[in-house]
C-alpha cells in the first residue's frame, strides 16, 4: 500500500486545461461542410443530415471514415490525421466567435 501524507490537487477553474495546447479528443471525421452562417438550429440539423448521407454512400462504396484528434484550446480548434499527424484543419476562436477575439 502507499504509505505518507495523501496528495491532493490544486484546485481547478475547468478552463485552465484548454489554456496552451489545450484537450486532445479521440473521433471520427465524417465530413466538412460550410455554411452560411453559424447560428441556427435547422441550418446546423440540415447540414448535419447532408454529412450523414454521404456518409453512408462512402460507406456503402467501401470507404471508412477518416480517424482524427480533435485538439480544443482558449485559441481555436485544431483537426489533426491520427495517424500521420498532419494538420488537416484549424479554427481560430475569432472565427468561432462571430469575430470577438479573445
Amino acid at each position: 500500500m502507499f504509505s505518507g501524507p495523501p496528495v491532493t490537487k490544486p484546485p481547478s477553474d475547468g478552463t485552465s486545461r484548454f489554456q496552451g495546447d489545450g484537450v486532445r479528443y479521440k473521433a471520427k471525421l465524417i465530413g466538412v461542410d460550410y455554411v452560411p452562417a453559424a447560428q441556427g438550429d435547422k441550418m446546423c440539423l440540415d447540414s448535419m443530415m447532408k454529412l450523414k448521407g454521404q456518409e453512408v454512400a462512402g460507406r456503402n462504396q467501401g470507404r471508412h471514415k477518416q480517424r482524427v484528434w480533435l485538439k480544443v484550446s482558449i485559441t481555436g480548434v485544431k483537426i489533426l490525421d491520427e495517424r500521420t499527424g498532419v494538420t488537416r484543419r484549424v479554427y481560430n476562436a475569432y472565427i468561432c466567435t462571430s469575430g470577438i477575439s479573445i
